[in-house]
């Protein structure tokens, strides 16, 4: 099987299909010898902020020369983006490989596009000896097939907060429980403080399994380089942190990572120069990620739910161009909450173009832009079905100067593969 019929394979699946449960997922894997069972696995859930803290992770322990897996979803240009070894992604061959290895022992075609490729990334990380796996849930915890993961190194919540309620739960507490549910028995937990009714899921579930809870302390921002994507933050002991990442977020997700590694040390050892040298080098595209574009800029963020734009609304009302005309290029996903998704960035739509973000699971441009105009009536409202006709009539129109792409990974994705495919025919 080579690459490309690999990716037919898995695309066969249908990404937009979710099956929660971990029943498939272990028959599969003891079909395949286990292979998650032999990593250290530092496993990460949250509603926001896991890839954040995740490639913070992955890129300090490389910095102290572990080797490292990382697995993440979704990706923004490649599948192979979610598996990477050392900062790289998974080869065609290997993925091709491991993928053909994978569905042969999936003969009833039962797992989903997620399940099959949680499979791939645990061979791939056994077989390449890693030293520590930086794993970040798909939806939820307890259910996740991540889940499997039986004696992790540490167990990591992120945030907590109103998202796939459908999949979830229809209140906090009980999203908390699912996201709660990779706490293992006797394994380290942290987590940044969480809202009230979160932190007491949290702390009952920890308490229940005596698993020792960290609460990580806050740190704040001290200086932002908004055109070259730096922050600087300061810690609770004064300590600074430089990242390569700006959003509002960043400084409770460098904090997390901090607390992660500092309860590790005695298992993953970090100096205070591994830590500032992979901080530096961290490198995690669609987090309010600003794009120069000679006279103009082009402002990038994945946010997909409420908490996320709430994040993104924050960064913006602190971010130079503030106050400034700018165009809102939306897209979402059917299945999320579009009116909470809206709601924070309310205040800065008078210019908006409503697109479809590749994905089975996006909702329509023209249903988006009623929820758009039912929300801001006074907004200019234009509907554009693809990010690349969004991006080129933002560029070669008279216009804002400022343009930001939002409401989902997926048009983040997308909208980067129409620069360079825009900048290629210039």
């Amino acid at each position: 099987m080579d690459f490309a019929s690999a990716r037919r394979e898995l695309e066969a699946r249908q990404e937009a299909r979710i099956e929660l449960g971990l029943s498939r997922v272990r028959r599969h894997l003891k079909r395949l010898g286990n292979p998650h069972a032999r990593l250290p696995v530092i496993h990460v859930a949250g509603t926001n902020g896991k890839g954040s803290v995740c490639a913070i992770l992955d890129s300090v322990l490389r910095a102290s020369g572990r080797r490292t897996g990382l697995f993440t979803s979704p990706h923004l240009f490649d599948v192979r983006e979610r598996i990477r070894e050392g900062g790289r992604w998974i080869s065609e061959d290997d993925f091709a490989r491991l993928m053909s290895r994978a569905l042969k022992a999936d003969k009833k075609k039962s797992l989903t596009y997620f399940e099959l490729l949680t499979a791939v990334a645990f061979l791939w990380f056994a077989e390449r000896k890693c030293e520590a796996v930086v794993l970040e849930t798909g939806l939820g915890g307890r259910l996740d097939a991540t889940n499997v993961v039986e004696k992790p190194l540490a167990s990591v919540i992120t945030s907590l907060s109103m998202d796939h309620m459908q999949f979830l739960g229809e209140t906090l507490p009980e999203i908390a429980a699912e996201k709660a549910g990779i706490i293992k028995r006797g394994c380290p937990v942290f987590c940044p403080h969480l809202s009230a009714p979160a932190m007491k899921v949290v702390r009952a579930r920890a308490g229940a399994l005596k698993a020792p809870l960290t609460v990580s302390a806050a740190w704040k921002t001290v200086r932002v380089d908004w055109r070259n994507n730096v922050q600087v933050f300061a810690g609770p002991r004064g300590e600074r942190a430089r990242l390569s990442l700006l959003g509002a977020g960043q400084a409770s997700n460098v904090a997390l990572a901090r607390s992660v590694l500092d309860g590790l040390l005695g298992v993953l050892p970090v100096s205070d120069k591994a830590w500032e040298a992979g901080l530096s080098e961290v490198k995690w595209p669609g987090r309010f990620l600003v794009r120069p574009l000679g006279r103009r800029t082009l402002i990038l963020d994945g946010a997909h739910n409420p908490e996320a734009m709430a994040n993104l609304a924050d960064t913006w009302r602190l971010s130079p161009w503030f106050g400034r005309k700018s165009r809102w290029i939306v897209g979402v996903m059917r299945d999320k909450d579009v009116a909470g998704i809206l709601k924070p960035i309310a205040p800065f739509l008078r210019d908006v173009v409503t697109v479809r973000p590749p994905s089975p699971r996006a909702l329509e441009p023209v249903t988006l832009a009623r929820a758009v105009r039912r929300l801001v009536p006074q907004a200019r409202v234009t509907i554009e079905h693809d990010p690349q006709t969004a991006l080129d009539s933002w560029l070669k129109a008279p216009g804002p100067a400022t343009a930001v792409v939002c409401g989902s990974f997926y048009l983040v994705g997308a909208a980067t593969d129409a620069l360079r495919d825009l900048h290629a025919a210039n």
